[in-house]
């Protein structure tokens, strides 16, 4: 595989990296809490940027092998979450949260098209192990979004704890509307991770093989913490603080185990 990228993918790189970045920028100046739905013309350069990332995706996929290098197993990721997003925001006032996601989106974009490859491809996957891949790659978007909305959340709790109203908190919709959205992004998230889960041990037949161990532990451990504050929540009514600490710490273990090994595998050794 060549380390340069065509100029069909190195132009449409560049291209949905710019309409990303486009997309944030455009919402970031008309950004008003009080909103309900982002304009029309940041959601249509939205869904154009996640079209074109899309088919940045489809270009790698053409010669029937998936590559889940460090750089293109991100990209992929982003994609999740950029469609997800454009999906909530139809429904639900993300507005601030497609702002911090969509430049990092352009970023991994740009590094999976142009960096030369750190994995080996895949080929002749059977559905229960494709299953397993697709599952971790949405639980893991979801779960990022989810948890990029919890520090926007305690961001807002804390400004309005200590009566301060100003700055980001004018930008933000109302706290309860933030909480909704917060824990309804947990609850799907935390479904795509039972399903990750259950497919894992189904199908993978090396769960505790040395190279996998730590993922399988960390990633079981990250599934209890997020299943335990949603099952805290609805019969309990748990507190913020309390289930933005678990969410945090169980987030964290996951994405120690989900790219923990690849970092030091494909990019430090």
């Amino acid at each position: 595989m060549s380390t340069n990228p065509d100029l069909l993918q190195a132009a449409l790189a560049i291209a949905t990296a710019l309409i990303y970045v486009g997309a944030a920028a455009r919402q970031l100046l008309t950004l008003d809490g009080r909103r309900h739905r982002a304009p029309r013309d940041v959601i249509l350069l939205a869904v154009t940027a996640v079209c074109c990332h899309l088919a940045t995706v489809l270009l790698d996929l053409g010669s029937g092998a998936i590559d889940l290098g460090f750089y293109k197993i991100s990209s992929l990721i982003f994609l999740i979450m950029g469609v997800i997003s454009v999906i909530s925001l139809l429904v639900r006032p993300l507005q601030m949260v497609i702002i911090a996601t969509f430049p990092f989106s352009a970023l991994a974009v740009l590094v999976s098209a142009f960096a030369p490859p750190t994995g080996q491809p895949l080929e002749g996957l059977n559905g229960g192990l494709l299953a397993h891949i697709i599952s971790s790659l949405l639980a893991f978007g979801v779960l990022t979004l989810a948890s990029l909305q919890g520090a926007l959340l305690s961001i807002q709790t804390s400004r309005l704890r200590s009566h301060n109203t100003r700055g980001i908190v004018r930008l933000l919709p109302a706290l309860d509307t933030m909480e909704q959205m917060f824990f309804e992004l947990l609850a799907a998230g935390a479904l795509w991770l039972t399903v990750a889960v259950v497919s894992g041990g189904l199908f993978v037949d090396d769960l505790l093989d040395q190279k996998l161990v730590h993922k399988t532990v960390l990633t079981t451990l990250s599934w209890a913490l997020l299943t335990l504050t949603l099952i805290l929540h609805w019969r309990r009514g748990l507190r913020i603080s309390s289930a933005l600490s678990l969410v945090f710490t169980g987030y964290g273990l996951m994405a120690i185990g989900f790219f923990g090994s690849k970092l030091v595998v494909e990019l430090l050794i």
